[in-house]
């Protein structure tokens, strides 16, 4: 499984958003991010993946509070 993050999909609130998906490759975790996306009354469609490199260790911060 990859790991993948995005933080520019659409939110209900004008702050940051941020998602973390775990999913075989990115058509996947595509699918996956946009059906939750949907079910939540967000739109679906555009948005950018980033897949985390899981062979080192390392802390990702996705959203620091700095806009």
């Amino acid at each position: 499984m990859k790991v993948y993050i995005c933080t520019d999909h659409d939110g209900h609130n004008p702050i940051g958003v941020a998602s973390v998906i775990v999913a075989a490759d990115e058509a996947a975790a595509r699918d996956l991010l946009a059906s939750e996306l949907f079910g939540r009354d967000l739109e679906p469609s555009k948005f950018t993946l980033q897949e985390l490199d899981t062979t080192t260790p390392g802390a990702h911060i996705l959203r620091d509070g700095e806009y």
